[in-house]
């Protein structure tokens, strides 16, 4: 999807300390030849803070660097990974009592690590259609259960706490969203479900958590399609490709690629992929934080721009997977330094002014 006209004004995020992989090697929770292997360095973890108040330290920060009238938000998108509070209630009306206010339609979005691609497509349709200013985009997790063992139970990740908050407007950012797009691969379904049971008796049980368990599961199982790991990398081809011109762009002109915060084995894969390099992708961050669920790549262009990696004519590509299964990219132009970012506060011509996108 095009989002000519999409800015990003503010972001912010939440993140509590991280523990080491080598701490949790000490502490006989990960194999040191496992760590080894990730190349990772640790995960944060926020212990008992619950998710939603990490969201609503994660929103106050956006919207004070934002400096808006919180009355022109229209839109609050919530997106989350794991149960964060009892049944039957939903942490995006915490928040908007918490931090935002007022009676804007408030929404969760439940598209795994794909939550934040999923949300700003809707926020941008949201915007372009004219119903509102703008609108607030929040991803927060705590894998703190005692169902989740964060070093191991998903293959290729180190699940981490945190939250990312980012406000879009039609009028002015530091930042233009020039496209978003996600593909799904619906076939893979149950790459991320295995053999776990559906329905209310089911899903009452408490059941720890082991994507590669269920993985296993999918290989062993006899509907597994032919050709499936094929038919995800043609998807994702099609999706990178589409997302690409639709900005107007091309691979050779990203600065920068976002990915998920894993392993170094899957990091690569997306750099080579592009033709880009581990140097121009955000590995050098996630692999300190870990895999913050939705929020990582919010919360890494945050840091890249407090740690002035980007800055004014920057482009960048987002890229992410999930259940489903899904994946999704964006671009992302840089066209100023906001005002919360250090560095001189520079700003190239907008798009309006010189013609492009």
């Amino acid at each position: 999807m095009r989002t000519s006209g999409v800015c990003i004004a503010a972001v912010g995020t939440y993140l509590p300390d991280s523990v080491s992989v080598t701490e949790a090697v000490r502490q006989g929770r990960l194999d040191a030849a496992e760590a080894e292997r990730s190349g990772m360095l640790g995960a944060a973890v926020a212990g008992d803070t619950p998710a939603p108040e990490m969201a609503v330290r994660a929103v106050r920060t956006a919207l004070g660097r934002w400096g808006g009238d919180t009355s022109e938000l229209g839109l609050l998108l919530y997106a989350d990974v794991y149960r964060c509070g009892p049944d039957g209630w939903l942490p995006q009306s915490y928040v908007m009592r918490e931090a935002v206010g007022g009676a804007l339609l408030a929404v969760g979005v439940r598209q795994g690590c794909n939550g934040v691609f999923g949300a700003l497509e809707l926020a941008a349709a949201h915007l372009r259609g004219g119903g509102s200013e703008a609108a607030l985009i929040v991803a927060a997790d705590n894998m703190g259960s005692p169902l989740v063992d964060r070093w191991q139970s998903s293959p290729g990740y180190f699940l981490a706490d945190g939250a990312s908050a980012l406000v879009l407007t039609r009028s002015a950012g530091f930042a233009r969203l020039l496209s978003v797009n996600s593909r799904a691969v619906p076939e893979l379904e149950a790459l991320h479900r295995g053999t776990q049971p559906l329905g209310p008796s089911g899903t009452a049980r408490p059941v720890p958590l082991d994507l590669g368990a269920r993985r296993e599961e999918f290989y062993a199982g006899g509907d597994r399609p032919k050709g499936w790991k094929e038919r995800m990398m043609e998807a994702q081809r099609e999706l990178l490709a589409t997302t690409l011109d639709e900005a107007g762009v091309g691979a050779e002109d990203m600065s920068h690629l976002v990915t998920p915060h894993a392993s170094r084995e899957m990091t690569d894969a997306w750099t080579s992929s592009l033709g880009l390099t581990l140097e121009q992708s955000s590995w050098g961050f996630g692999r300190r934080v870990g895999h913050i669920m939705a929020g990582d790549q919010l919360a890494s262009v945050e840091h890249l721009l407090m740690a002035q990696e980007i800055g004014p004519g920057d482009r960048l590509l987002l890229v992410g997977s999930g259940p489903g299964l899904g994946l999704a990219a964006a671009v992302v132009e840089v066209t100023a330094l906001p005002p919360w970012a250090p560095g001189r506060h520079a700003r190239i011509p907008d798009a309006a002014a010189d013609g492009r996108h």
